[in-house]
């Protein structure tokens, strides 16, 4: 009877003590996810590390209403990691070479060898020279991956590079540029060059010019002999029509885009070739020639009129065209007759100034 209700006694106990834990559990329980829930509302991205998602990954494995307890991220999330690790570690598992296995060396010394002495044989050929001759079979995306790279040459067609090599001795170019004196007054000069041999033609200058004025400077340059072309640009002081216009002279019919050309070709028998719009390099010899007259002179220099821009031209396209060394043409355009002449050994250095010293033209004098 003792021993009931001792037993009686010690369930009663654990029941009282077992509900006192659980209500204290519940409790703790309450207050912490209250607290989790401000935490969540006032960070916006919790930051967690590789042992809490470890941990969430392991939980979801054994605890099957694991989604119930989460907080700082969705069930999706932890779902995403364990794909994840997953695929990180069969990547670990599969890591090698990407692509296709190198072929033999000696396969590869083939293929450079035969690329090297035939550039013109494609990977093609190259292939079925190996299968047939050699018992080497290889795609041929493989044997142009192992191919000699050549660099390819520029084809030598009729292209405008090549049209001022074959004809450069039958072609003049033309230009107008400003210059601005020292009382603001702008003036315009007109130069005309030779193409092979860089040669300054003609120049003059002017305030005003006109169609007229140009086409006397034509005339002028052109009193001795002239070309076959004139190259210039598409200026508005040359009567641009402003459509093609077909102009006939000798029997034989011209496309004209200004007056300029049309009278060029009806009476003289040059052919005017009007650059590309947009394209300066097409007259690269031209510019260059302004570039050097600006930097090496017109740059240096206070202009004061008209007559004085003439006078300082004059001076300068002299030792241009007879004393002025050209890298592009290794040598003189018109070299002075006093160069050709045999050089004394024991000679000594001359420099005649030009330009009031601007400029030195250099002599070997006795």
């Amino acid at each position: 009877m003792k021993t009931l209700v001792m037993m009686a006694i010690v369930q009663s106990l654990n029941l009282v003590i077992f509900t006192w834990f659980n209500r204290v559990a519940g409790l703790r329980i309450l207050v912490l996810r209250q607290q989790l829930i401000v935490y969540k509302r006032t960070s916006k991205k919790p930051i967690l590390k590789n042992r809490d998602r470890l941990f969430w990954w392991l939980l979801s494995k054994v605890w099957r209403d694991w989604t119930s307890e989460l907080i700082f991220v969705k069930p999706d999330t932890v779902i995403r990691w364990r794909k994840r690790k997953l695929r990180e570690f069969w990547q670990k598992k599969s890591q090698g070479k990407p692509g296709r296995p190198a072929i033999p060396r000696k396969h590869i010394n083939f293929i450079r060898r035969i690329s090297s002495d035939h550039p013109e044989y494609g990977e093609d050929r190259i292939a079925l020279e190996l299968e047939v001759k050699f018992a080497i079979r290889h795609a041929s995306s493989t044997v142009r991956r192992y191919m000699v790279k050549r660099r390819t040459e520029p084809i030598d067609s009729q292209t405008w590079r090549s049209f001022l090599k074959n004809q450069a001795k039958g072609i003049w170019c033309c230009d107008f540029f400003v210059q601005h004196t020292v009382g603001f007054r702008v003036l315009f000069i007109f130069i005309i060059m030779e193409i092979s041999n860089r040669k300054v033609i003609h120049f003059n200058v002017t305030d005003h010019p006109t169609l007229d004025w140009t086409k006397q400077q034509i005339l002028n340059a052109c009193f001795e002999r002239q070309p076959k072309f004139l190259i210039h640009d598409n200026d508005k002081k040359y009567g641009q029509f402003g459509y093609p216009f077909r102009v006939e002279y000798a029997r034989e019919l011209v496309s004209c885009r200004s007056a300029f050309d049309a009278w060029l070709w009806e009476e003289i028998g040059i052919h005017g070739i009007p650059i590309p719009y947009g394209a300066p390099n097409a007259a690269a010899h031209i510019e260059r020639l302004i570039g050097t007259l600006r930097r090496e002179c017109l740059d240096r220099v206070l202009i004061w009129n008209e007559e004085h821009l003439r006078r300082v031209l004059k001076e300068f396209v002299n030792w241009y065209n007879h004393g002025r060394v050209h890298q592009s043409l290794s040598g003189i355009p018109d070299p002075d007759p006093a160069l050709t002449e045999p050089k004394p050994l024991d000679g000594r250095l001359v420099a005649i100034p030009v330009l009031n010293g601007l400029h030195h033209d250099y002599r070997m004098a006795a």
